[in-house]
């Protein structure tokens, strides 16, 4: 395989990064929030390429959403930069089997960090995605088994400031950026209880529902870690895991290969 572009677009953000063969050469992100029309999107697909790519043609483009009115906006904005059309993921494309009651309603998302887990380490693995939501993904011998969503870390600070007349709002990477030492389970102050309920209580939480979910299968899963606040939460698990921050993208191009 040549050059191909790929798209996921989250909730809280579009990340788009281009490969030669399995090599990812750059990536860069757009905030979801105040979607743009084509022109927009199109003209920094353009930009980017141009860095990226210079003149080499593109063999294709595939694209993950979870945000269904972003789809073909973003579809037709990078339609034409390869001779193909935009291959959209779901549950049909990804050779994965899926042992759940509605298949279709699997944000695609999960579906491609599964296939890069599963490619990188093997069965069984279940993958921890750190994003606006916090999602593990459980996959054994190819068949995706489910899993379980969370609120996301910046989610639960927003529910705090909102549902509450005194709690304050709390910008988590801008709090703990630059921190030398690790940040403490007993808070001194409003500011640091908070993040500590908000990075303690999702690790505790990831932990927990891998052990229920180990119990329950009868045998201990090796974990893959992703999202924008996974390097931050892993810190605070004592299960050994797999930090990837381009496991979505790396799963991306997996699916594209297998749909060439």
């Amino acid at each position: 395989m040549g050059m191909l572009l790929v798209i996921d677009i989250g909730n809280s953000s579009i990340t788009t990064g281009i490969f030669t063969d399995d090599r990812l050469l750059g990536r860069f992100e757009i905030p979801t929030r105040s979607p743009r029309d084509v022109g927009y999107y199109r003209g920094k697909m353009e930009a980017f390429l141009a860095k990226k790519s210079g003149e080499k043609p593109l063999d294709g483009v595939i694209i993950s959403s979870v945000v269904p009115e972003l789809t073909d906006t973003l579809a037709r904005s990078v339609r034409g930069v390869s001779t193909g059309e935009p291959v959209t993921v779901d549950s049909l494309n990804s050779g994965l089997i899926f042992d759940l009651e509605r298949p279709e309603e699997i944000g695609s998302d999960r579906v491609a960090n599964a296939v890069a887990a599963l490619d990188a380490m093997g069965s069984p693995v279940a993958v921890v995605d750190f994003g606006t939501a916090t999602t593990i993904s459980v996959v054994r011998d190819g068949c995706f088994l489910g899993g379980a969503i969370l609120p996301g870390v910046r989610l639960m600070g927003e529910a705090l400031h909102r549902g509450t007349a005194k709690l304050p709002a709390v910008d988590l990477v801008g709090e703990t950026e630059g921190l030398v030492s690790p940040v403490a389970a007993l808070g001194k102050s409003t500011t640091m209880c908070i993040i500590s309920g908000m990075i303690y209580g999702t690790a505790g939480a990831v932990e927990r529902i891998m052990r229920g979910i180990e119990r329950e299968e009868g045998c201990v899963f090796k974990v893959a870690a992703t999202g924008g606040y996974s390097s931050m939460a892993v810190r605070y698990m004592e299960r050994e895991y797999f930090l990837d921050p381009d496991l979505t993208l790396k799963g991306l191009r997996l699916i594209y290969e297998r749909n060439a």
